[in-house]
């Protein structure tokens, strides 16, 4: 009874299959040969079940067409076999392939995934063919004048001379190593060799000679258990050590005894999981005491809570120096204890740092608001940094944020990250209670509310602005975008950037004319050089021309446009106006973007550009892998090379 349940939740396709096989099992017991030809019983059996095959076959491969209109022939083996190959390659044998066909392989009957895979094949074929034959018709119908070649070589010359990356040529090409033995090798053997041969010129592969620095680092950590104390080393040594413990899964409760030892300014830790509450306040009670400036803790859900907020506010106010305060995953400090804490350090602290605390509620607004105010008489107390992201806060606590007092007057550094009650009024009231020309970087990422409104207010407040990062901002247009980077009346000037995020906004909004605006706002000498110059900024302009009007010391340092539809303009504009100042670029999900855009950008800009990401990117080929001016110097990291063959199916 059980076998018949099993049989009958089989698919049509595994019911094909087993009908093969009982077939195959009666001529077996008949004690008929498989192998001859000429039995009229073996040949029927063959026959009914290529029928059934070809049959759930042509269903499972043309769902959408009626049986009775699609009529398949017998599946040929050397289309439709599946390989074990990586890439689906078809291993051919040696049988039959001195130009004749093997006529016992032709008739050799191969499953119906075969049948499928080969109506896939044919139909893919058909579409190819109907295309070709669809273009050449046309050609045909054509009028042909003699001097057609003469116009199309005059229109591509006008080409190249509007778009300088067309005139670049790969080093595999200059150099003629397109032909090598490399190049018929798999794929994912040339990959590997290119990540590794990147590796070894950047000093980090497995053959090249650590760096001195690095040798220590690890020494101390293969012996951390005997380590009592580190003495006078520097901050960075101890961020590295605390890194490489937690690597190593030894950042535990005597480790953290070591790094937090007396005489430390700075507490920063990666990971404190591991150390207790207990633990912390008996380390705080001594460092605070003695200098400590600032707390810069990771994961610290477990070690800061209601007893470390109870222990730094039991101290003495003057022995309390703290100037920055960055609590990751801090669940339990409550919104009762965040008001006390903000209250006892607030005579010197200046940066304020929350993320993923998940108890922070108006109260935290109230204190920022009541101890950070210039009415309280203090002119030391200013805040100058607040960063709070995945807060669950209120629409009307942020607005109290931003209306109730002037504490926000000197911020130079905002960033309200996945906030969900974050939008346009909010926005336009905090900036509104930032002094002007106090605010240098903003970051409203991952805010769906926001609209192009939001545009408006930054440009009103931020005219000294270096930092506008806006990843996720799935409402902006783009023509909200070009006039905030378009120098207008009355207006102040589009701000000159250094660092631009505008990734995974809408794909069609981010695109060339909005990243050739940022980039020449972010390189001209003055306002006046942008509104008198004669040089419109379109798709037909060659950005070389801009050259004389920007000044070497200005100019985008990162910049993020993945997922938007740019081109390889936006590369020629970005290697005109950032030559001397770009150092890293994200051109990740860029469809538009060619081997001689990116290829042109390396070329023209120094040696300072240290990384490019190109992650979805799986149009670029060898040709600038492996072509690039950089390719042999080091330096340049290539991030997110796809594993899938370029032009082939890749999967998304």
């Amino acid at each position: 009874m059980s076998s018949n349940r099993r049989s009958n939740r089989r698919t049509p396709a595994a019911a094909a299959a087993v009908a093969v096989a009982n077939n195959n099992d009666d001529i077996e017991a008949s004690g008929g040969d498989g192998n001859e030809p000429n039995n009229p019983r073996l040949q029927a059996m063959r026959e009914r079940s290529r029928a059934v095959a070809e049959r759930e076959a042509s269903r499972l491969a043309r769902p959408d067409v009626s049986l009775a209109s699609r009529k398949l022939g017998h599946a040929s083996k050397t289309k439709s076999a599946v390989s074990s190959t990586p890439f689906g390659q078809l291993m051919k044998s040696s049988k039959g392939s001195g130009g004749t066909t093997n006529n016992n392989e032709a008739q050799e009957w191969c499953g119906p995934f075969s049948v499928a895979r080969q109506m896939i094949v044919a139909r893919e074929d058909a579409r190819k063919l109907r295309l070709q034959q669809t273009e050449e018709g046309e050609n045909d119908n054509k009028e042909h004048h003699p001097l057609d070649h003469v116009m199309e070589e005059a229109k591509l010359q006008q080409q190249r001379k509007e778009n300088p990356s067309m005139n670049w040529i790969s080093r595999r090409h200059r150099t003629g190593n397109t032909n090598d033995a490399t190049n018929n090798s798999n794929y994912y053997v040339k990959r590997r060799k290119r990540f590794h041969q990147q590796k070894e010129l950047m000093g980090l592969g497995g053959n090249s000679v650590p760096s001195l620095f690095q040798l220590c680092i690890n020494y101390l950590v293969d012996n951390f258990d005997h380590v009592d104390s580190l003495g006078l080393v520097d901050h960075s040594i101890r961020v590295a050590l605390c890194e490489r413990l937690v690597a190593q899964g030894k950042m535990n409760g005597a480790a953290f005894d070591v790094l937090a030892e007396e005489g430390v300014e700075t507490l920063e830790l990666v990971d404190c999981a591991q150390v207790t509450q207990d633990q912390f306040c008996d380390a705080i009670k001594v460092l605070i005491p003695m200098g400590l400036r600032a707390i810069l803790l990771q994961h610290c859900g477990r070690c800061f809570g209601g007893q470390a907020v109870n222990t730094i506010v039991g101290m003495k106010s003057d022995e309390i120096q703290l100037f920055a305060l960055s609590l990751a995953g801090a669940y339990l400090l409550s919104d009762d204890d965040i008001p006390r804490l903000i209250g006892a350090t607030s005579r010197t602290l200046s940066s304020i740092d929350l993320t993923a605390c998940p108890l922070i509620g108006p109260q935290f607004c109230n204190a920022i608001g009541e101890h950070f105010s210039s009415s309280i008489g203090d002119v030391t107390n200013c805040l100058l940094e607040l960063s709070l992201e995945d807060i669950p806060l209120k629409k009307e606590a942020l607005l109290t944020l931003g209306a109730a007092s002037d504490a926000l007057r000197n911020v130079k550094s905002l960033k309200l990250r996945s906030i969900e009650a974050v939008d346009d009024e909010v926005v336009e009231i905090i900036l509104n209670s930032i002094d002007e020309g106090s605010l240098e970087g903003i970051d409203l990422s991952s805010n769906s509310q926001l609209t192009d409104e939001v545009l408006s207010s930054i440009r009103r407040r931020g005219t000294n602005l270096r930092s506008l990062q806006l990843s996720g901002l799935r409402n902006l247009s783009a023509i909200a975008l070009e006039a905030f980077f378009t120098p207008i009346e009355d207006l102040p000037s589009p701000p000159m950037l250094r660092k631009l995020d505008l990734s995974h906004c809408s794909h069609d909004e981010i695109n060339d004319a909005v990243v050739m605006l940022a980039a020449k706002a972010s390189s001209f000498r003055s306002l006046a050089d942008a509104v008198n110059s004669e040089i419109e900024i379109s798709s037909s302009v060659n950005p070389e021309s801009l050259v004389s009007e920007i000044t070497n010391s200005l100019g985008l340092v990162h910049v993020n446009i993945s997922g938007s539809s740019i081109s390889d303009k936006s590369m020629e504009m970005l290697a005109a106006t950032c030559k001397s100042s770009l150092e890293e670029l994200d051109v990740g999900f860029c469809a538009g973007v060619s081997d001689k855009g990116l290829g042109y950008l390396v070329s023209k800009v120094a040696r300072q550009l240290s990384k490019i990401h190109v992650w979805g990117c799986a149009q670029i080929t060898e040709d600038f892998l492996d072509g690039h001016d950089r390719v042999d110097e080091g330096g340049l990291e290539i991030v997110g090379v796809w594993m899938k063959k370029s032009g082939g199916r890749s999967l998304r």
